[in-house]
């Protein structure tokens, strides 16, 4: 089993308790928080936290945001920058050998459950088999190009795909034989956020 990447601060060493990682985590766990919401989740004073997301913004691991309120004012509030990963590094199951076999059995079984179906339906029952696999995928057409596309804004693998670069090249592999057509992949990130989109040429 490859082990995870080896971490760059020791902040996550021996102490689980430590307010830093406890921010971190729980910004981890929405969409971005606020100081006097991190106060609230982590239990220390204004001042505290405040002092905390300025070191942490400082070293590259949080960036900040003015996220829109309901009344007044919009918030500033922290989220995680890609720096951040490596605090919550995963563990691949195996080495890159059998990469080969993860998805030659990952194209089976999609190709297995879309064997009914053939051109914009088949597109669109693989992005809903996506979704349920966890990428948040969506289906769409482009009118003025012609193609299909299907949108991912999350993937299930990310820590996997940066050990593995290799693995986008075997997921357009997989995209193209099971929607049988030619498949353009383009990934974008952006302040901790995912998008990944096939572009499927050639299907009518």
């Amino acid at each position: 089993m490859i082990s995870p990447p080896r971490m760059k601060t020791k902040l996550l060493s021996k102490n689980n308790h430590n307010p830093k990682l406890s921010i971190l985590r729980e910004i981890k766990r929405s969409q971005g928080l606020s100081v006097a919401e991190l106060c609230q989740r982590v239990g220390l004073s204004y001042m505290g936290i405040k002092q905390h997301c300025i070191g942490l913004e400082r070293d590259g691991y949080l960036d900040t945001w003015r996220r829109p309120k309901g009344m007044g004012r919009p918030e500033k509030a922290y989220r995680l920058t890609d720096g951040a990963r490596e605090f919550f590094p995963s563990r691949y199951p195996g080495p890159e050998k059998i990469l080969h076999n993860i998805y030659k059995a990952e194209t089976q079984r999609y190709e297995t459950k879309l064997q009914k179906l053939d051109g914009e339906p088949r597109c669109r029952a693989m992005a809903q088999l996506r979704e349920e696999d966890g990428y948040m995928a969506e289906y769409s057409f482009d009118n003025s190009a012609r193609t299909h596309r299907i949108t991912e804004f999350n993937s299930a693998i990310l820590d996997c795909i940066d050990q593995f670069p290799m693995i986008r090249d075997y997921e357009r592999q997989m995209f193209e034989k099971v929607l049988r057509a030619k498949v353009k992949r383009d990934e974008e990130r952006v302040a901790g956020l995912y998008r990944c989109t096939y572009t499927i040429l050639g299907v009518a």
